[in-house]
């Protein structure tokens, strides 16, 4: 709210003193705070913005100022409340109520749950309170309603209307300021004063200020560019990303230069090394070492393979195998002819077949099983029929063996055998080699690729081998293959493998070191080349850089600490003194003054703070009773009320909780003494605190004062809360006999208990009676909830009257008891009251009411 309490002295003067030590801004600004006194418009602070900015020649064009020290005239206003009507939306307060406001002094009271507390908050939400709980609820046991109400008041006697609807706020009605129990524990914390002396809102407003100052020239800083939304693609630890994040206002262009330039042969050397480090993956290596020593393996058997045949199917061989074939020929022949001339001889048919050849050689064979080396002698008789053998048949068999023992057969068989273990020996020569690895490529049948050399091998040798092993080889032939081509040819490529499997092995054993030569020099190369793209953006934000550091330097020009340090030397000078002696007062007030309470002020952003101590040191909470608590706590607000000069409403909600019945008293009178400057209103559930003050309404120092008082009682109904009632009716005979009356008059039905109806009716004629005996048999010499005996009145008692019918009064109200009591306990049935015995009783008390009304 505004400042607004009267000081002695000008304050415009300490914050012109703040003024002197900075440019000429910081005059224009206090010259519109205090000409505003209240927050400046934007484009006055645009303006004290701009020439602030010109001081520190970061703005041009604006004329020179020449201001003079202001004069401050503190706002002076008095508000009043005058109705709250059309409340919808809140808690559950019914509608259709009207709460008018006296002008003076407003009473509501009500039980808990009754719903004082909800016409509270309305009031609480629209002004300001140490408790800075605001929230108010709608009904929260049936459908949400929007909140609203109409709020009348008036400002220096000018009528005015407020429409709330829960959230919006008048700033006349802002200056409201309500005390309530939850008041009391931040009142006494360490906290600001929620009532700036006059004069002292024009700190805050300059506090206020410098922070709007401060947060343009943040926002112009935050204006110029010098970040970039690409520094995230740079690498780490390269030396451009290492200048980028170390670009300051003092950066060097010419590095910027020498780290930015990227060449033709660069962007080549980016591509070479790309691709190496490609080619460099571990996974990749290790198979492609795999893959190489399986092709050099392969390889390696190929060539063996075609080095056996080179050593087997040879020239040497080819003329070897046509000499056996010549040497078998001859023996073949020799041995064919001796027999040919014997069988001639002897006329045997058939002996040049094969038969006849297996069959005489078969013949010799049994004869050497039988151990018969000389057979035949002349005595030997057949060994194959056992008949005698006669001579010309003994002589053929001789014949026959000498010429089957002769050495021509054996060396056939032994030729035989040679020639046959040569041939098989080209058997093993393999004519189908094939590639089974990738060694020269993968065809497009995703098969490896065979080479034409292999093939043209494997053509030619396999007719050779044929030719060989088939002993279709012709006399005087030459077996001529080049072996050395195709063994050159495999060695060149084995030789071509190995190189490059040593290649891979040696990169496999030092892969981290070339990896990280790799990506270090690729990520070099990148950020190098994405520098080159953004130099023009780099200058940009180097001379941007500049002008940031320009402007940096200058925020502590708006720092609040000088202004808090002059608030602090201000409020010691013109404010401090006359606060404690006021709050002294209020302590004397409540009965308090024995408590030595000391007072001690702090200045945070331009805002005044105070907190309470004990022995210098203790918090008061620590210490104080409850009841201790709050009279220190409705001290400390009343004397910030005296420091404000608007005299707007006071709202206390329960203001005498936990206070004694002294206390009680001296509250009561302290806020209708503060009635007298501004409006109070009051919500109660104490009937003491209630009566206090009825009792005072009445005192003829109050009525000469014309201090105007409005009592009103709220109350529920069929769980509606805030029905508004007059508070006269409470504790009145007619409060009572009305009561009595509906019980009378209520018509009976079938599921009625006439007995528990009819002890309500004598629980309102007890208390009808009871309000007689006060205000008519003792002349309201002692009356309930006040203090003290009326002793003028007791002079006006009747003694004779008195005596006369107090004993029927005695056994009216002692029927009432009884009947109250036994329909608490119906098993006593002669106590059960009827509603014909309470309206004979009622009739019986009126008659002697009357005796002592005449």
């Amino acid at each position: 709210m505004a400042s607004t309490t009267k000081s002695k002295k000008e304050l415009v003067d300490f914050l012109w003193e703040w003024a002197e030590n900075h440019n000429d801004w910081s005059k224009l600004l206090i010259s519109k705070v205090v000409s505003a006194e209240s927050e400046l418009y934007p484009q006055d602070r645009e303006l004290v913005f701009n020439y602030f900015l010109q001081s520190i020649n970061q703005h041009t064009g604006l004329p020179a100022l020449k201001i003079a020290k202001p004069t401050y005239t503190p706002t002076s206003k008095q508000i009043e409340l005058t109705t709250l009507s059309d409340i919808a939306g809140v808690n559950r307060l019914a509608k259709n109520q009207t709460l008018a406001f006296s002008k003076n002094l407003t009473v509501i009271y009500g039980e808990n749950g009754t719903g004082k507390t909800g016409y509270s908050r309305i009031l609480k939400n629209l002004g300001f309170s140490y408790d800075l709980n605001n929230i108010v609820h709608s009904d929260i046991y049936s459908v949400v309603e929007p909140k609203s109400a109409v709020i009348n008041f008036s400002v220096s006697g000018e009528n005015k209307t407020f429409i709330w609807n829960g959230i919006n706020k008048d700033s006349e009605l802002q200056n409201i300021s309500v005390f309530n129990n939850n008041c009391v524990q931040l009142s006494l914390s360490d906290r600001q004063l929620i009532v700036s002396p006059v004069g002292f809102h024009l700190f805050n407003l300059v506090t206020t200020e410098l922070t709007e100052l401060k947060k343009l020239l943040e926002s112009k800083i935050s204006g110029f560019t010098t970040t970039f939304n690409w520094t995230d693609s740079l690498n780490i630890g390269t030396p451009q990303q290492v200048f980028i994040n170390g670009l300051s206002e003092s950066t060097s262009e010419q590095k910027l230069i020498e780290l930015s330039s990227f060449t033709i042969v660069q962007e080549q050397e980016l591509i070479d090394k790309q691709t190496e480090l490609s080619d460099l993956n571990k996974t990749l290596l290790e198979n492609d070492i795999k893959t190489l020593k399986l092709i050099e393996n392969e390889l390696e058997t190929i060539l063996a393979k075609i080095q056996s045949a080179q050593t087997l199917l040879t020239d040497a061989n080819w003329q070897l195998l046509i000499t056996y074939n010549k040497e078998i020929a001859a023996l073949e022949n020799k041995t064919k002819t001796g027999i040919k001339d014997i069988a001639a001889t002897n006329g045997i048919e058939f002996y040049e077949t094969d038969e006849f050849q297996e069959f005489i050689k078969s013949a010799e064979d049994y004869i050497k099983i039988i151990n018969k080396p000389d057979y035949p002698t002349s005595d030997d008789l057949c060994v194959y029929c056992k008949q005698p053998l006669e001579s010309s048949a003994s002589e053929l068999l001789k014949s026959y063996r000498a010429l089957l023992n002769d050495k021509t057969q054996e060396n056939l068989e032994r030729f035989i055998i040679i020639k046959n273990a040569l041939i098989n020996s080209i058997s093993s020569v393999d004519i189908n080699l094939v590639f089974n690895q990738s060694t020269f490529g993968i065809g497009d049948d995703n098969k490896p690729v065979q080479p034409t050399e292999i093939i043209e091998y494997n053509k030619f040798l396999k007719t050779l081998k044929t030719d060989f092993i088939t002993d279709k080889v012709t006399d005087n032939s030459k077996l001529t293959f080049d072996y050395e081509k195709y063994l050159k040819f495999l060695t060149d490529k084995k030789t071509a493998i190995q190189l490059v499997l040593k290649e891979k092995n040696s990169l496999s054993e030092n892969f981290p070191a070339k990896e990280k030569e790799l990506k270090s020099k690729i990520a070099e190369l990148k950020d190098r080349k994405l520098l080159s793209q953004k130099i023009s953006e780099i200058k940009t934000s180097i001379a941007n850089r500049k002008i940031v550091s320009t402007l940096e330097s200058k925020l502590s020009s708006f720092s609040t600490d000088p202004i808090s340090r002059k608030t602090t030397k201000a409020r010691n000078q013109l404010v401090k003194k006359n606060f404690i002696n006021l709050f002294e007062e209020e302590l004397i007030a409540f009965r308090k003054s024995d408590l030595k309470i000391e007072l001690n002020f702090e200045t945070g952003k331009g805002k005044s703070k105070i907190s309470h101590r004990m022995n210098n040191k203790y918090p008061l909470a620590e210490i104080l009773s409850e009841g201790e608590q709050k009279a220190i706590a409705l001290a400390a607000f009343l004397t910030e009320l005296q420091i404000d000069n608007i005299k707007a409403p006071v709202i206390f909600d329960d203001p005498v909780n936990s206070l004694d019945h002294r206390i009680i008293d001296e509250v009561g009178k302290r806020l209708i003494e503060l009635s007298k400057q501004r409006q109070v209103i009051v919500f109660t559930h104490s009937i003491l605190f209630l009566h206090s003050l009825i009792q005072q309404s009445e005192l003829e120092t109050n009525k000469q004062a014309k201090v105007q008082f409005e009592f009103y009682k709220v109350k529920n109904n069929f769980g509606i809360t805030g029905i508004l009632d007059e508070v006269e009716e409470l504790n009145s005979f007619s409060y009572y006999t009305k009561k009595l009356q509906a019980v009378i008059d209520t018509k009976p039905t079938a599921d009625q208990d006439e007995s528990k109806l009819a002890a309500e009716g004598y629980g309102h004629l007890r208390s009808a009676i009871e309000m007689t005996v006060e205000d008519y048999l003792l002349k309201k010499t002692i009356k309930r909830y006040k203090k003290g005996v009326a002793f003028p009145s007791l002079l006006r008692i009747d003694g004779g009257k008195l005596d006369i019918h107090k004993g029927k009064i005695n056994d009216i109200y002692e029927k009432c008891c009884v009947s109250i009591a036994g329909h608490s306990s119906p098993s006593e049935l002669h106590t059960t009251p009827t509603i014909k015995e309470l309206h004979t009783d009622y009739d019986q008390f009126k008659t002697v009411r009357k005796i002592f009304m005449s």
